[in-house]
């Protein structure tokens, strides 16, 4: 079973190969990344739990509980295959002398759904699905906005019309991820080979791309109809990487299985040179596609699926996220824009960033290579003030510089022992450039930002070793 697993670096880069049935590929995890899931589990969860005792005003004991209980609402909700590769990981690990347990790596893996719903505690109250809404009376100090992504075919392009896509990935530096960041290439024995960037222990965490040619990206995307009941980014991710090679099969994949906090996916078939982006909460699935003539399409924390904004039509989920978000008014396209850049919201999540990605694409119109598609990843400009952020100076507000290369202020957090307080930020974990028909990949994931350690060349078909 070990025999397919590999665990290596190249370029600097950590790498995971894995193959098989579900659980091959989780033991074959699990056991080459033993101690490094140890550490996960028993040391960076600490800090989730310190984040959301800080974000609830809840001690340690009480935050715990609520992950427990997000953990098993979401349990009931996994896919069996998710739940095959992540029994997998525990009994690789066990094998290789780490006590954890299939709970602990559910708990890991619901993480950064947690995260995304306790980022806006003042709407959400732990127990999931039926919960009422609730002020929260403990002031908070929400993180910043998380990730943001853009893809471009044909004559926006430009050269042959290759479908371009180009990721950030920005969240905290909680103790120990830094150094654990990697890159997984997963052959599953039924299904698409893929790739997908993510932690020892977690079966996904938020996009990646395929052999057929699909790309799929998570951004934050907070609504006021949130649950830990239903299915989050790392099962999706898997689902969608490992079952879709369309358009078309990523949304019925999304429409098929219940959702837990509220995510914008953005999905995007090479081939067909088609793009979607997918927002979902716990109640509503709505799909917002390019207007019509553009060859572009680009997406970072709020929502844009507004009934007349850019070509869409459906259900308002800005409605649904206006509450959460904290905006005055979006009782019309303009209003609602107008609200969108109050520089003091410290609710909304950088709405900026969509609109420097729309002015990036037209400045770079039929020159969207690679290394145009990098520096729009590292750009620092915020088009809300006029102002350019300089390189090792933070935000000061989700609304007042902050930019597509994101960087956010400090944060102390108090964590049980063995971890203990510490400081951690929101920046760019990685950050990744791609032409998913040909398998190219550009990956930045060795500096925080991602993006200042430059970008290393990979191919998904090289690294899958599939015949030339």
């Amino acid at each position: 079973m070990l025999d397919d697993g590999l665990f290596e670096e190249q370029k600097g880069i950590k790498i995971l190969h894995i193959a098989g049935k579900p659980y091959e590929m989780g033991y074959q995890h699990g056991y080459l990344l033993a101690e490094k899931i140890d550490h996960m589990i028993n040391r960076t969860l600490l800090a989730t739990t310190a984040y959301v005792s800080q974000q609830t005003g809840s001690d340690t004991q009480e935050a715990d509980e609520m992950l427990r209980i997000g953990r098993e609402n979401a349990a009931s909700h996994l896919p069996d295959e998710c739940e095959q590769e992540m029994k997998g990981i525990a009994d690789g690990a066990k094998d290789a002398g780490i006590d954890i347990t299939l709970e602990d790596v559910m708990l890991w893996n619901t993480n950064y759904d947690q995260w995304c719903i306790y980022s806006h505690p003042h709407y959400w109250q732990c127990g999931g699905a039926g919960s009422k809404e609730r002020k929260h009376s403990v002031p908070i100090r929400p993180p910043g906005g998380g990730c943001s992504s853009f893809c471009a075919w044909d004559e926006w392009a430009g050269g042959d019309g290759k479908l371009i896509f180009g990721k950030n990935e920005d969240n905290f530096n909680m103790p120990g991820q830094l150094d654990n960041r990697m890159m997984v290439i997963a052959d599953p024995k039924n299904g698409f080979g893929h790739a997908f960037m993510s932690f020892p222990g977690m079966i996904g965490l938020d996009g990646g791309m395929n052999e057929s040619g699909l790309e799929m990206m998570t951004q934050l995307n907070s609504m006021r109809h949130e649950s830990m009941s239903g299915c989050g980014i790392a099962v999706f991710t898997r689902l969608l990487l490992t079952h879709a090679s369309s358009v078309e099969d990523a949304i019925g994949i999304l429409r098929e299985h219940a959702h837990c906090s509220g995510i914008a996916y953005h999905v995007a078939d090479a081939k067909a040179k088609a793009a979607a982006v997918v927002e979902a909460s716990s109640k509503m699935v709505c799909v917002r596609h390019p207007m019509p003539g553009v060859k572009a399409l680009w997406q970072s924390n709020h929502s844009n699926c507004y009934p007349g904004w850019m070509g869409y039509s459906g259900y308002n989920m800005v409605a649904d996220q206006a509450p959460v978000n904290e905006l005055r008014d979006i009782s019309t396209i303009e209003r609602w824009q107008d609200s969108l850049k109050d520089p003091y919201n410290f609710y909304v999540q950088a709405p900026s960033r969509f609109e420097r990605y729309a002015q990036l694409l037209h400045e770079h119109y039929g020159n969207v290579t690679p290394e145009n598609a990098m520096k729009m990843l590292s750009d620092c400009y915020d088009p809300f003030t006029r102002m350019t952020r300089p390189r090792d100076i933070p935000s000061w507000t989700n609304n007042i510089l902050c930019t597509i290369c994101a960087l956010y202020p400090d944060f102390t957090y108090r964590a049980k022992e063995p971890l203990g307080n510490f400081r951690a930020h929101v920046a760019n974990n990685w950050s990744l450039v791609a032409y998913p028909q040909t398998g190219d990949l550009w990956l930045a994931i060795k500096d925080f930002p991602a993006q200042y350690g430059g970008y290393e060349h990979f191919n998904l078909r090289e690294l899958l070793k599939r015949p030339s």
